[in-house]
């Protein structure tokens, strides 16, 4: 939706900041209390981990009536998915206790009157895939795997589960220009956009295009890609930071990713551009700028991004007891 109806996110957010329109939200999701109620008395629920903030207030309302009659009681946490621009409808729920993946996160939630207590700062969740890199003889291997000359440069364009906007835009520059490396383009559930650069693949074989729906291993294309042109959405940022691989961002939401945009361009791991020439410029100039990676890597040495899963692990532990 985000990359057909470009306003529809933003105005979701801003509308979000305010407290009355949550409490209209909660009376409408009066029902999913009552069946949340009955989810975690059938399965004993001690501690519940919410991963979303419209789930908070509801998810919250649930357990302080159960807390009200059980000797035992639930506890909630609420991590914070968003690491730097956070919008406040987050922090509505004041007794939650929150984790968070930055200090500018942290300092937003005590804005909005949480007990700083309450706030804890956690490495970035991520899967463990992306934490480990391939050799330079692993990347000639997987690119044969996969299908791709191994001579070659290959751009990754990736968007997340609606595909990237204006990718096809950027390809086309490709084809104007010749480019003289491959591309792999995840498209996800936009099977419109799929199947249309399925025929542009056919019809200029020489491009090298690669088009994929839902895949299980993005990971490996990531590792295997000199550069990807994304969204600013977190998840995808970190992931392609985490195998140190520089990132063009064509697009983000204002009042939700601005931070991780500023993040990369910050650490000097990244650069916004959003006009198609522009970016097909900048990827020429990353592919063929012969001590670019050189340079990039001592931005990536300095980037120190901690992605351990098994510190919230110990941590949520610790706070259950």
């Amino acid at each position: 939706s985000c990359n057909y109806l470009h306003g529809a996110f933003p105005l979701i957010y801003d509308i979000g900041e305010h407290r009355k329109f949550q409490k209209i939200v909660n009376l409408v999701m009066n029902f999913q209390r009552r069946k949340m109620e009955k989810i975690l008395l059938k399965e004993q629920a001690t501690d519940v981990i919410s991963f979303h903030f419209a789930l908070g207030p509801v998810l919250h309302n649930a357990v302080r009536k159960l807390n009200k009659t059980n000797t035992k009681k639930i506890n909630i946490t609420q991590i914070v998915t968003d690491p730097f621009t956070v919008p406040k409808a987050w922090f509505y729920e004041k007794d939650l206790n929150y984790f968070v993946y930055s200090q500018q996160a942290k300092e937003a939630g005590i804005e909005c009157g949480i007990n700083p207590s309450k706030i804890t700062i956690i490495p970035f969740l991520m899967n463990t895939k992306y934490r480990t890199m391939y050799t330079p003889e692993q990347i000639i291997q997987k690119k044969k795997e996969l299908g791709y000359d191994e001579t070659k440069k290959l751009l990754l364009l990736v968007g997340g589960g609606e595909g990237l906007p204006g990718a096809t835009d950027i390809i086309n520059q490709c084809i104007l220009h010749k480019s003289k490396f491959e591309i792999a383009i995840i498209c996800g559930r936009d099977v419109a956009k799929k199947e249309t650069l399925e025929l542009l693949s056919k019809a200029y074989p020489r491009l090298g295009l690669h088009v994929y729906g839902f895949i299980n291993y993005l990971d490996e294309l990531i590792k295997i890609c000199d550069c990807a042109v994304i969204k600013a959405g977190p998840a995808t940022l970190f992931e392609i930071l985490s195998c140190k691989k520089p990132v063009i961002i064509c697009k983000y939401i204002h009042n939700q990713e601005l931070g991780n945009m500023r993040y990369a361009i910050d650490k000097k791991v990244g650069y916004f551009i959003q006009k198609p020439n522009l970016i097909y410029k900048k990827v020429n100039q990353i592919m063929n700028q012969s001590d670019f990676d050189k340079k990039m890597k001592t931005n990536f040495d300095n980037l120190n991004i901690d992605t351990d899963c098994s510190k919230v692990a110990k941590i949520l532990l610790n706070k259950s007891i």
